[in-house]
């Protein structure tokens, strides 16, 4: 097997293939994060390895949303993807002695990484595309209700300043606006969970256990990636 890290930010990506883990050599390679230049990162890891795609370990670390269009994109070529514990690769970047961090470096750490800890670790796997879905319905939920919440603040501390009545009224505008979006957004995730047997079938399940209800299991859903039917029991052990 073959080993690369990659360190991704929202402009840039760094590749580092370990060539020989012993004398830490390396070869390294910068890419923007564009999808674009998805097909040229797939051409470089093949031509410089001088592997096919099944051959190849790439461990990378979640950077918000920054890594997952292109984490995808290597799955579906056939690439062995470890989606690294940002936690664990700290400890490991500790225990190696890297004090002066770049992103270079970084890539390189998770390449080593890789290499330490493939035959322990599971091969990252995509989320069904059901789930994908309501992880993103959720994700947008969360943003509106985090800019109602602002706006609600806004409206309370008009009255406490010299704040004009139009400057209210626009207010009070966007937060009917938010609320009627919110309130269908609610209405679209419960229908597609309703959709799909597998999410219907786990809310059902998630809200038999005591303190979760319709709101949490909404959450629950993703956060356990449930793939298959769990007994209530076990749930409730996973979720405290």
């Amino acid at each position: 097997m073959m080993f690369n890290g990659i360190d991704i930010s929202k402009e840039k990506i760094d590749l580092s293939w370990l060539r020989d883990q012993l004398t830490n050599k390396i070869k390294t390679k910068v890419f923007k994060n564009k999808h674009q230049d998805f097909e040229k990162i797939e051409k470089w890891l093949l031509n410089t390895t001088k592997s096919v795609a099944s051959e190849l370990v790439i461990t990378l670390e979640p950077t918000g949303v920054y890594h997952e269009a292109l984490m995808y994109f290597l799955h579906e070529q056939g690439f062995n993807i470890i989606l690294a514990n940002t936690g664990k690769a700290k400890k490991y970047a500790d225990a190696l002695n890297i004090i002066h961090k770049t992103d270079k470096s970084d890539a390189t750490m998770l390449a080593h990484y890789g290499c330490a800890k493939h035959a322990v670790v599971d091969y990252w796997q995509p989320e069904a595309l059901e789930v994908r879905e309501l992880k993103a319905l959720i994700r947008r939920l969360d943003a509106l209700e985090s800019n109602r919440q602002r706006e609600a603040n806004r409206l309370e501390a008009s009255e406490f300043s010299n704040v004009s009545a139009r400057v209210r009224q626009s207010i009070k505008v966007t937060i009917a606006f938010l609320d009627d979006e919110i309130k269908q957004l609610k209405s679209d995730i419960d229908d597609h969970i309703d959709n799909e047997p597998g999410l219907k079938r786990n809310r059902k399940l998630l809200e038999s256990i005591p303190g979760i209800g319709h709101v949490l299991s909404r959450e629950l859903n993703i956060c356990l990636r449930l793939k298959s039917l769990i007994k209530p029991k076990k749930q409730q052990l996973i979720v405290g």
